[in-house]
């Protein structure tokens, strides 16, 4: 018993009323007949066990409340329960568990003591007092702890009032989002706290403790301790570099409605300058989503004001229609290189911005497009040629009526325009007419024949015979392609083996003097032979998936006449392009793709990579990127994807290496190394060092990336259900 509480003082107790009264509340003949022989089972589990007594109490609501105690008493006139041992109290999602407890049943007063145990949903409460109204679940903690289950939050406090269903407010209290509570890595303790679930939590002269020792002080802090968006500050971004000096970003969340938010950003970059961001998201309906994005930033380096406009709209007006916008532009061709930190942003050669409308048909393909293109390899962008507009149809492997015939149409229409003066209209149309022929359970004869016609209409008489009056280009193409497959079984491994022979002869006239613009423009005369093998090994796994495990294909294209794209040659036989994939198991993967010259015997591209996880704990990377200066091979054209020749345009020499490794330790240390390695020029591009610390509910870790122009040095510190502070990535 506890001092001060006696659950067997009534408020006033009527003569001649004993427990056995609460059982004469039974209505059915089966319900009497236990009652009367009640004694006899009481004295024989008070000899041999615990006694158990049980009540059902009509609650202000619907649901009734149900009490177990191992002792119980009834006073009828005032309807007061009070038990005591092993309590326990039941109504519909409520749980409660006490030593001792006394419950009103007019007024729904409930008081308990002694090891109390409150569930009511995912929520769990202890505490060693506690005082609540059953029927509305307000009330008052003493001694309390709260653990919310969905967010792992841990509250405990001296007194712990609940003034609504979603609000605590705490009188000497702590917060924290670690497993542990009686000795947590972390928590902050505050004067007052006050906590609405799913809104904010709020504290007065807050303290942040590291196990026992106080770390920071804040008059007031204020988190938004919720699952849903909800407005205020974000965690910054900090860092420092070698040469710019501190860096800081800090963003601001502002939760505008259901359906839209809004992220307002500050961002110092020491000597560099500093920059504002505006992030906008909404969702118009379940088929239209977006996002907005502007940054503008003061260059104080070159004395330059940078800005971004960037913006994706997707919209599914039915399900054959859809739209997209793409919108990426900045005002200088230098941004990126000046002020982005990923590597691939940096290097990018152009940025597009599209409007695309598309329909997707049995077997038609429509589509609308708008490009604008930005050449970030110039500083004017003038003579860049834009899409404005594009539209297309296409006909996809129509069968014509009974016929063995299949039909393909694709037909295109684009206006070229750029700043510097480019103002060409250009009309396409292809037709192709197929006929498969089976020739055997293995093997496929497809010929093929079209027409291709391209008319051109430039809008200056100045172009001579490109001027207002349009010229045509006509194209004759057509082909034959035999195609086999096998299939070879070796236990629990299936090779399949597919080859094909392509024949192609291309007749264009009238196409010299034209602007190239695109591979379109580029078409030429040529007539050749391409030889395609591949071979697939396949396997069922542990869970009847299949699992391709190995892939090999080699492509050749032989030209039966000069190649007339490539001066000074009368090179017949294209590179061999070797394609092979490896995965044997789960922890490699190995991919290699090279072209290799036939008639000088050497390697002309070889690109390979190696991805190794031999452990749980540890994997890497390897990449490769050798092409020797040159021509660049051709993969593919307008009328055959697996076609190889040569281009005109002569490519630098390319020597490049990419590694990464990732070390995971038992005790939650984490080591990743990266490294991009210009091997040509003999220079780093990039090295990143990462050291992360993680533990159940907190973590550190330091960031040291190599540039080639600087080095960024970051920290980071991650708090379980309070958000990080993470690298300037």
């Amino acid at each position: 018993m506890h001092p001060g509480f006696n659950p067997y003082q009534p408020e006033s107790r009527p003569p001649g009323d004993t427990p056995l009264r609460l059982w004469i509340a039974g209505r059915t003949k089966r319900l009497r007949g236990i009652l009367l022989r009640l004694p006899v089972f009481c004295f024989l589990l008070a000899r041999f066990a615990l006694p158990l007594f049980a009540a059902e109490i009509p609650g202000k609501s619907d649901a009734p409340i149900h009490l177990k105690a191992d002792h119980l008493q009834y006073f009828k006139e005032k309807e007061i329960y009070v038990t005591q041992g092993a309590v326990v109290i039941e109504q519909e999602r409520m749980r409660l568990e006490a030593d001792a407890a006394r419950l009103n049943g007019k007024t729904g007063k409930l008081t308990a003591m002694g090891n109390i145990h409150y569930f009511d949903g995912e929520n769990t409460i202890d505490a060693e007092r506690l005082t609540l109204d059953i029927n509305t679940k307000l009330g008052v903690l003493y001694e309390g702890r709260l653990f919310m289950k969905e967010s792992n939050y841990y509250i405990q406090g001296k007194e712990i009032i609940r003034d609504a269903l979603d609000h605590y407010r705490l009188k000497t209290g702590a917060f924290t989002a670690c497993d542990c509570q009686e000795n947590p890595a972390w928590r902050i303790r505050a004067v007052n706290l006050d906590l609405t679930i799913d809104e904010y939590l709020f504290a007065k002269h807050a303290r942040f403790y590291v196990k026992e020792v106080p770390v920071f002080y804040f008059p007031y802090f204020f988190y938004p301790a919720n699952r849903e968006r909800r407005t205020g500050l974000l965690t910054p971004n900090i860092g420092m570099s070698s040469r710019y000096g501190f860096r800081y970003n800090q963003r601001f969340f502002l939760a505008l409605a259901d359906n839209k938010d809004a992220t307002i950003s500050v961002d110092h970059r020491g000597k560099k300058g500093n920059g504002l961001g505006l992030q906008y998201r909404y969702v118009l309906s379940k088929k239209g989503r977006g996002e907005i994005n502007v940054d503008f930033f003061k260059d104080k380096e070159n004395n330059v004001d940078r800005w971004e406009v960037r913006m994706h709209h997707n919209q599914q007006f039915t399900t054959r229609v859809q739209g997209k916008l793409d919108i990426k532009y900045v005002n200088e061709a230098s941004n990126l290189r000046q002020l982005s930190d990923r590597t691939v942003e940096r290097a990018k050669q152009n940025i597009e911005s599209n409007l695309s409308l598309t329909y997707q048909g049995d077997h038609t393909y429509a589509y609308f497009l708008a490009r604008y293109t930005q050449d970030l390899t110039q500083n004017n962008n003038s003579a860049t040629p834009q899409r404005l507009p594009e539209i297309g149809f296409s006909v996809i492997e129509y069968r014509l009526g009974q016929t063995p015939l299949y039909l393909n149409v694709d037909t295109t229409a684009v206006n070229f325009w750029s700043e510097g003066g480019l103002n060409l209209q250009r009309v396409d149309i292809y037709p192709k007419l197929s006929l498969p022929l089976r020739l055997s359970r293995h093997a496929t004869l497809t010929p093929w024949a079209g027409f291709r016609e391209t008319w051109y209409r430039h809008g200056d008489k100045s172009q001579g015979p490109q001027g207002e009056e349009a010229v045509s280009r006509k194209t004759l193409p057509l082909g034959v392609t035999l195609e086999g497959n096998g299939t070879l079984n070796w236990g629990k491994t299936t090779q399949r083996i597919s080859s094909a022979i392509m024949y192609e002869k291309i007749d264009v006239s009238d196409g010299d003097n034209l602007i190239q613009i695109d591979e379109l423009d580029a078409l030429h005369d040529r007539e050749n032979l391409t030889i395609s093998l591949m071979q697939r090994f396949l396997k069922l796994n542990d869970k009847g998936q299949i699992e391709e495990k190995a892939s090999l294909r080699f492509t050749e294209t032989y030209h039966l006449n000069k190649i007339p794209k490539v001066s000074n040659t009368t090179r017949r036989f294209s590179d061999l392009r070797t394609e092979f994939h490896f995965r044997p198991w789960t922890t490699l993967a190995l991919e290699v793709d090279t072209f290799y010259n036939l008639e000088e015997g050497r390697l002309n591209t070889i690109n390979s990579d190696l991805s190794v996880t031999p452990v749980s704990y540890f994997n890497f990377k390897v990449g490769h990127r050798s092409s020797r200066a040159g021509a660049v091979p051709q993969k593919g054209d307008l009328f055959n994807p697996y076609y190889l020749g040569d281009l005109e345009n002569i490519a630098p020499k390319v020597e490049f290496f990419s590694g990464e490794a990732t070390v995971n330790t038992p005790w939650g240390i984490r080591y990743t190394n990266k490294i991009r390695f210009d091997l040509d020029a003999g220079e780093k591009v990039e090295v990143d060092h990462i050291v992360h610390y993680q533990a159940q509910c907190w973590g550190i870790g330091f960031s040291y990336i190599e540039f080639y122009d600087r080095d960024e040095f970051s920290f980071f510190i991650t708090l379980k259900g309070l958000g990080s502070f993470s690298p300037q990535q």
